[in-house]
């Protein structure tokens, strides 16, 4: 029997697929959801090692090549030479980056031919539908246990409930995509009833920016032509039913005890004071209060400009690849001890981006994320438009609201979403048909 490399890349994916999205729930049942456990830190290690050995044995386009190559360059004279890490700090750092860096070309190998991207899609289709469905019982789980809140994060385990919403507005997304017939949206929708049914756990997480995808989710299944505006007006009421169900959830489920939060009056106070000042406010907070505190997104890219004009020549390379990626083993590095009361909880991704890389890194951020849109694999060189401008939405969003491009169980869905949006030219699915048919 021949060996068959396409075998071993599609089952080596899958496993880290199914180790990054459901080892956290897992994790919490026997170490509770405060504590890195030895189980979380075994898998995501796995999954690490997994999405390195993969990208080392697919990568082969020239793009990859350079944007991979340029990064090091820039994670390296930022942390060696800029912020002077240690090799094992440097290195540990780099995980952060890992998921969105090496996800890329791995998809392009299984989009290089129709073969192994037909037999990716088929087993992509039904382990994401199952993937769905574990998210039920596990929130139901979570949500009687803990209450509405970030610990509701499905099988992805505590803390991970933002991710959970993306992820399961754009798998359901995608599964329905490919069901709807433009000419009976509502038809579709009741036959698809299911997978508008496996929404319900986000209401129950406490995601805010639930109700602005669940709108995008519904607009944009509908076919973007001349049309748009036609069906868009026989769908609007069933979104309106559909939110107003959803807010009830989340109304009556959410009652704000017990949850500590800046707002933006309380915080305006300190925007015209100095960084020590912002600092001992909120570790004040930390220590009178049971919760940890987590300030306002919006303020805490207030508060950057502010931490480079403390510590200056940190504003084109950033303070080093250390801020968010350490643990008991690895130490700390002195920014982040020294500015710990501000990237804990939350990070917007442009804060992240900024603090870690400086602006070179972030240009690179976003001419990374620009290739997403401008490099076509070459079988499949037409736009599913709906899903690009949806996956495009998501960058926008995660820019100001989370980094959750640093967790390999977001990278998972959210990435092969998107390469999941590049499809046969009409012209050449037509042939197909032709030929098919003449065949038969």
């Amino acid at each position: 029997m021949r060996f068959e490399k396409r075998f071993l890349m599609q089952r080596l994916f899958f496993i880290g697929f199914w180790l990054a999205t459901c080892t956290g729930f897992v994790s919490d049942l026997f170490w509770g959801n405060n504590t890195i456990s030895p189980l979380t830190t075994i898998s995501l290690l796995t999954v690490d090692v997994i999405l390195l050995f993969l990208a080392f044995c697919t990568v082969q386009k020239s793009v990859d090549f350079l944007l991979i190559g340029s990064f090091l360059v820039i994670a390296f004279v930022s942390g060696f030479i800029v912020n002077n890490d240690s090799l094992v700090v440097w290195l540990n750092g780099m995980r952060y980056f890992f998921p969105v860096l090496l996800m890329p070309p791995i998809l392009r190998y299984f989009w290089a031919t129709e073969y192994r991207h037909d037999l990716f899609v088929k087993s992509f289709d039904k382990q994401l539908y199952i993937f769905l469905w574990l998210q039920v019982p596990a929130v139901l789980f979570q949500f009687f246990k803990y209450g509405a809140g970030d610990l509701v994060g499905g099988t992805m385990g505590g803390w991970y409930s933002g991710t959970l919403s993306f992820t399961i507005y754009y798998a359901s997304f995608y599964l329905l995509n490919k069901r709807i017939d433009s000419n009976n949206v509502l038809v579709s929708l009741y036959k698809n009833w299911t997978l508008v049914f496996l929404l319900f756990p986000t209401f129950l997480n406490e995601t805010k920016i639930s109700f602005a995808l669940i709108i995008a989710y519904f607009i944009l299944l509908l076919p973007i032509d001349r049309k748009y505006l036609i069906r868009l007006t026989f769908l609007i009421p069933l979104v309106v039913v559909l939110v107003g169900i959803g807010g009830t959830f989340y109304f009556s489920t959410v009652n704000g005890e017990g949850t500590l939060e800046l707002s933006s009056d309380f915080f305006s106070n300190y925007l015209d004071a100095d960084i020590d000042d912002m600092q001992g406010a909120t570790e004040y907070a930390d220590k009178n209060f049971d919760e940890q505190f987590d300030i306002p997104r919006f303020a805490k890219l207030a508060i950057v400009p502010l931490i480079f004009n403390e510590l200056p020549g940190h504003d084109l390379m950033g303070f080093g690849l250390s801020l968010y990626r350490h643990g008991t083993v690895i130490e700390a590095s002195d920014f982040h001890h020294e500015y710990e009361w501000v990237l804990q909880g939350t990070s917007p991704q442009i804060m992240s981006s900024v603090l870690q890389l400086g602006i070179i890194g972030t240009i690179w951020y976003i001419v990374f994320f620009m290739s997403f849109f401008m490099v076509k694999p070459s079988l499949y060189p037409s736009r599913n438009l709906n899903m690009q401008v949806f996956f495009f939405l998501a960058v926008v969003i995660l820019l100001f609201y989370a980094d959750f491009w640093q967790n390999p169980n977001f990278c998972y869905v959210m990435l092969t979403f998107h390469f999941l949006s590049w499809k046969k030219s009409d012209d050449e699915r037509e042939q197909q048909s032709i030929t098919v048919i003449q065949q038969s």
